[in-house]
């Protein structure tokens, strides 16, 4: 009896102290737990590593419970788009994503065609998507975009366009530091390429050339030549040649005499000493006109200023040949009466003021112009400030320039350009001792600026 109580105590306290033991699996995805950066350099991959875990943050590989899941984007090249349970390791596995074309992109995951939620790291944020932005690698080419022409003696656009290897425009440099320099008409000029906004890079030149010139463009960190450009310049024939006089002339004192060489389309000849001939000067008088020769090595930017005399007292008209052409030339003829001693006082008839006006429309899409204000105003020109009251930035406003004529006479210009704070400015750049200079905003989008000479 005492032999059969021992044993029954020893079993008591086997069974008291045994233990079950029972593998309690992960279940289903329900999370995919990333850390990564949103940002891709186009045509540089980018491995990312995702964490599945279930409802309760244990890691899980699915297995048992679905075949795969899937991978959808909008455009980025992923290395696949489809994830077995066999490559989910402890939970974690590895994505390689890829982006050429500059934009915004996502990724989403998809388990029985239900989106997985994804944890951002290290916030937490709760997504159905993964959101990417593919900006512009560094520049690999580039376009020069300047025209194919220039006038001698007037100012030229060089205009180089930035690609990288992709063919996106180099837009976003915060990550680039490249350096490039441009040759043009013989002078260079370094340009990082974070000097300027948008993808072209432009400066302006005047190449006083009557012959072809070259643009280059090096890679500073390679020494190697990526871009360039021959520029061929426009012809110009003489058209006419003006004639400028004084009102009192006497005999046989010195008196100026002003000549301007223009071509058939009413622009300055600014390299007449170079393309064009001497002029000889033809009276309508008996007396002589000394000297009667203006060498064409005299006229500057197609300016020349002599100083002549006359022998005889009469009214005689002045007018240009060009020597050794058959070809008559077109020219004013100014009439002067030529004193022998008293200077007689000339009553200038009042002439009416000449006046010219330019209209800038801006397109609706970029915005509504709000109001036009006046920054400044100097001997040089006037420079006006276009505020809008609405303005949309997708739309760039391209730098604008255009030559300001009053009867064919080129008396300036007029520059508009895109500042910072997306406003538009305006320089008229006229002198304002010889021209007032009038500007109102009219309505559909428009700005009128009036030049009128004093």
């Amino acid at each position: 009896m005492v032999f059969l109580r021992t044993i029954f105590i020893v079993a008591l306290l086997t069974i008291g102290y045994s233990k079950a033991q029972v593998l309690v699996k992960p279940g289903e995805i329900t999370y995919l737990e990333v850390k990564y950066s949103d940002t891709i350099i186009a045509g540089e991959p980018q491995n990312i590593e995702f964490k599945a875990t279930d409802a309760f943050g244990n890691p899980s590989n699915n297995l048992g419970l679905s075949d795969k899941i899937k991978v959808v984007s909008n455009g980025l090249i992923l290395d696949k788009l489809e994830i077995y349970p066999t490559e989910i390791k402890n939970g974690v596995f590895t994505l390689k994503v890829n982006g050429r074309k500059t934009g915004d992109y996502s990724i989403q995951f998809l388990l029985n065609e239900k989106p997985i939620i994804i944890k951002v790291q290290p916030t937490n944020a709760l997504t159905p998507t993964l959101r990417f932005k593919v900006i512009n690698n560094k520049a690999d080419f580039v376009i020069i975009t300047s025209p194919d022409t220039f006038l001698p003696g007037y100012p030229y656009t060089v205009k180089a366009s930035f690609y990288d290897k992709e063919g996106n425009p180099i837009i976003t440099k915060y990550h680039l530091n490249q350096s490039f320099v441009i040759t043009a008409n013989g002078n260079s000029k370094e340009v990082n390429i974070n000097d300027f906004i948008g993808e072209t890079y432009e400066y302006q030149i005047i190449p006083y050339l009557t012959k072809e010139f070259s643009i280059e463009v090096i890679d500073k960190s390679t020494n190697k030549k990526v871009a360039s450009k021959v520029v061929q310049p426009e012809k110009q024939e003489i058209g006419k040649i003006d004639i400028e006089m004084p009102l009192d002339i006497e005999v046989g004192k010195p008196f100026k005499i002003k000549l301007k060489a223009y071509d058939t389309k009413g622009k300055l000849i600014k390299v007449y000493d170079k393309i064009g001939r001497d002029v000889i000067l033809k009276t309508s008088g008996s007396g002589d006109l000394i000297p009667n020769k203006v060498p064409k090595e005299a006229f500057s930017d197609g300016v020349a200023e002599v100083d002549v005399i006359y022998t005889k007292s009469e009214t005689i008209s002045i007018y240009p040949e060009i020597e050794g052409s058959s070809k008559p030339v077109e020219a004013e003829k100014p009439q002067k009466e030529i004193k022998q001693e008293k200077k007689q006082e000339v009553k200038e008839t009042p002439k009416s003021k000449e006046k010219t006006s330019i209209k800038l429309k801006f397109p609706s899409e970029v915005g509504t112009i709000g109001r036009l204000v006046e920054l400044s105003t100097t001997e040089k020109g006037v420079s006006l400030k276009v505020i809008f009251s609405k303005r949309d930035l997708d739309y760039e406003i391209k730098k604008y320039e255009k030559e300001i004529t009053i009867n064919n006479k080129t008396v300036g210009k007029i520059v508009f350009f895109e500042e910072p704070d997306h406003n538009v400015k305006i320089d008229v750049l006229v002198d304002t001792k010889q021209y007032n200079v009038k500007y109102q905003l009219l309505p559909k989008n428009s700005v009128e600026v009036e030049i009128e000479e004093k």
